[in-house]
């Protein structure tokens, strides 16, 4: 049996707290995988043309983190 999968995507200040308060209720012996990954710097596709440069999209780049080790935020 496939243990269900998500994604939680948070960018405030309780972010941290928040997703080990969530990892807390997600034990590892019921199949549960928990990975946290850190977004450090993002990649960009630009569009120069006549009036300047234009973000047509972006991507966050992502490093992963141990889950309950502390963290700067980079």
């Amino acid at each position: 049996m496939t243990s269900p999968g998500g994604h939680f995507d948070a960018d405030t200040v309780e972010a941290l707290d928040a997703i080990r308060d969530i990892a807390a209720r997600l034990p590892a012996d019921d199949g549960y995988h928990l990975e946290l990954l850190l977004a450090h710097d993002e990649r960009r596709w630009l569009e120069s043309g006549p009036g300047g440069l234009r973000v047509l999209a972006r991507e966050p780049l992502f490093h992963p983190v141990p889950l309950h080790a502390p963290t700067d935020g980079h």
